[in-house]
């Protein structure tokens, strides 16, 4: 199957896959504060906030709108309070140095709101969206989630409204402020 051809929630459910591996590598290094450790910590908390905003601006923007329009509005009004609570979270760790006693408590509670989050999404809004829309439709929708991940913010934002047209509006600055704080501190940027 070539990258064209994948629907949203295949490629949704990819990004899934990639912050649960992170959450997995981050809960191994729990409690652990020798200097690599810490730095792993921040790394990883870095690389799976840019992940999860950049996913989750991608579907209040091209999904959730179509879901809101043609599936559930309460189902997309759910997610969207779901992303808003995470995204707290994220911008509560960003402040946060890996030696803090509440980095490692804060981690938790990110990965367990991501996870309540993944879990309602592939249980419930997927299945939807499949029986809903066209595999042309969904593959269209994955074009456009990738084309916004590209222009993304990379941190979060909380007191921006996660609504489509704010986003939309909004992104593109967030999104060049954020990609020069992270070009200058190098955030994002180390080898794995």
């Amino acid at each position: 199957m070539t990258e064209t051809q994948r629907d949203v929630v295949d490629l949704l459910s990819a990004d899934h896959r990639e912050f649960d591996r992170i959450f997995r590598e981050l809960e191994q290094l729990r409690g652990r504060t020798d200097d690599g450790s810490l730095r792993r910590k921040r790394e990883l908390v870095d690389d799976v906030t840019i992940g999860l905003v950049k996913h989750s601006v991608a579907e209040e923007t091209q999904v959730y709108p179509r879901v809101e329009k043609q599936v559930d509005k309460e189902e997309a009004e759910h997610s969207k309070e779901e992303h808003a609570e995470a995204e707290e979270t994220m911008k509560r760790l960003e402040r946060l140095d890996p030696d803090d006693p509440e980095f490692d408590a804060s981690v938790e509670e990110l990965i367990g709101e991501i996870r309540h989050h993944v879990a309602h999404e592939e249980s419930r809004m997927f299945t939807e969206l499949r029986a809903s829309f066209s595999h042309d439709e969904l593959v269209e929708m994955a074009e456009k989630v990738e084309a916004v991940k590209k222009i993304a913010p990379t941190r979060a934002h909380p007191m921006t409204p996660n609504e489509a047209g704010v986003r939309l509006a909004v992104g593109p600055v967030a999104s060049l402020l954020d990609h020069l704080r992270d070009a200058v501190s190098g955030r994002g940027k180390h080898s794995d």
